[in-house]
């Protein structure tokens, strides 16, 4: 098994004045299902600590999240921020689900568009991936920084896939883990990603 960080939402229980990090077991079900392991990662720890827990477990992939938009949570942007970082120098695969594409864009120095139509849908994609998928996101992008290039729209333009021109690095706009059965497309692009097959 490969073993794989994955980057956590943020809630915050006003009722409890309490925050928690949270992951959704699904997408835990996901990795597993890839032949990943998962290791979730904590928005409390400064960069001394997440670099050394990030070398600690020596991952062979990254996964940023869904959940939350950008700028809800400061703690979880500078996590995922340097996580990406590290990624990226590393060389590490990387993979961005919905909010996780956003902070790809947003990292990269692109920026983000509220778009409509895009939360609780279905929809069909085009590109170098065709396919029908989930939608739960309200910002998207109309272009992407240079160092990524698109690999499907949606039918009214919208970027709903990437992948970074010289590092193993993808983000989709939709959640593979909220589709059952899970999709093996899905399933196999990323091993094939993680193991560069």
């Amino acid at each position: 098994m490969f073993k794989v960080i994955v980057t956590q939402r943020v809630d915050h229980l006003k009722e409890r004045n309490e925050s928690r990090d949270a992951l959704d077991e699904n997408l835990c079900r996901w990795v597993i299902a890839a032949g990943g392991l998962p290791f979730p990662v904590s928005n409390v720890l400064d960069d001394v600590l997440l670099f050394e827990y990030l070398h600690h477990i020596d991952p062979d992939a990254v996964i940023l999240s869904g959940g939350n938009d950008i700028g809800d949570f400061q703690c979880r942007d500078n996590t995922e921020a340097q996580i990406l970082n590290w990624a990226h120098s590393h060389k590490v695969p990387t993979l961005g689900i919905c909010r996780g594409m956003q902070m790809l864009i947003t990292w990269s120095g692109g920026t983000l568009n509220e778009v409509a139509g895009h939360v609780g849908q279905r929809h069909n994609i085009h590109g170098d991936i065709s396919a029908s998928v989930n939608s739960f996101h309200r910002y998207g992008a109309l272009s992407v920084p240079e160092e990524f290039t698109v690999i499907a729209r949606s039918a009214e333009g919208c970027i709903e896939a990437i992948a970074h021109r010289d590092w193993p690095c993808e983000g989709w706009m939709w959640h593979p883990e909220r589709d059952l059965p899970f999709s093996p497309l899905w399933l196999d692009r990323f091993y094939k990603m993680v193991t560069r097959g």
